[in-house]
């Protein structure tokens, strides 16, 4: 039996409440009801459909409360939670929280993270003096350094951004290139080399680990008896002449 036949069985309309379903049907069944209808087929007939009808209307209205009831309980948790949300995130005090503890983070990130990519290279004496630029590279970047002509024979360029990039956020150290000029007047491929610091939990010690020189990842692992301030020469290959200098820094936990 379809729902608007219960309906109609039971003559209300399909948009009325329970309540008014649940009355006619009292009044339908005490009209029809076999007792007051002796030996009357059709009004037994009646009955029994008007029961059959209710029953269904019971399961169709009590689907329909839980669906709304679930709805009501789903938008008003949602309501309430977004709003709090709100309020906390507008609030002066979470937003000064919000702010020392970002500052926390950028000093924890440079007090126990040296990010700067320091590098030493020897260039002729022509370039000294008249100047040019040398194309260097830091991890998978490569870009131009400008060299300024002078009557120096040393000399280091910062430049910014082009270090190691922070765990803790966006922040990048800084590429710090040594430049000394070579007496034979050539540039030796011996000279090349990048010095590194590197602050190492002291239970990291015989892993296996990364360091991001400026000819890509190198695998390293420190011995157990490494000592604070203790200096390693790494390659990142066997034929090349570049030398990455490690300083270690050891402390018992990085928190």
């Amino acid at each position: 039996m379809q729902i608007a036949k219960c309906f109609q069985l039971l003559q209300v309309e399909s948009n009325v409440p329970w309540q008014v379903v649940k009355k006619s049907y009292y009044q339908l069944a005490k009209k029809f009801h076999p007792d007051l209808n002796p030996f009357d087929q059709e009004a037994e007939i009646k009955f029994k459909e008007i029961n059959q009808a209710f029953q269904l209307l019971q399961v169709h209205f009590k689907h329909q409360v839980e669906v709304d009831e679930n709805l009501v309980i789903d938008n008003g948790v949602k309501k309430k939670w977004g709003k709090i949300f709100q309020k906390i995130q507008k609030n002066s005090n979470f937003k000064k929280v919000k702010y020392k503890f970002m500052n926390y983070l950028t000093r924890l990130d440079g007090s126990i993270c040296n990010l700067d990519i320091r590098k030493s290279i020897k260039v002729p004496v022509a370039t000294a003096k008249k100047g040019g630029s040398i194309f260097m590279k830091s991890g998978i970047e490569k870009f131009e350094v400008k060299i300024p002509s002078g009557d120096w024979s040393s000399l280091s360029l910062n430049i910014p951004g082009k270090g190691q990039s922070s765990f803790f956020s966006k922040r990048r150290g800084d590429f710090i290139l040594d430049l000394n000029v070579s007496k034979s007047g050539v540039i030796t491929p011996k000279a090349f080399s990048s010095s590194y610091e590197m602050v190492i939990d002291r239970t990291h010690l015989g892993r296996v680990m990364t360091l991001n020189s400026s000819e890509g990842p190198i695998k390293y692992v420190l011995p157990r008896s490494t000592i604070d301030g203790q200096t390693f020469h790494l390659k990142s290959n066997v034929d090349s002449k570049h030398i990455h200098i490690l300083t270690v820094r050891l402390i018992d936990k990085i928190l």
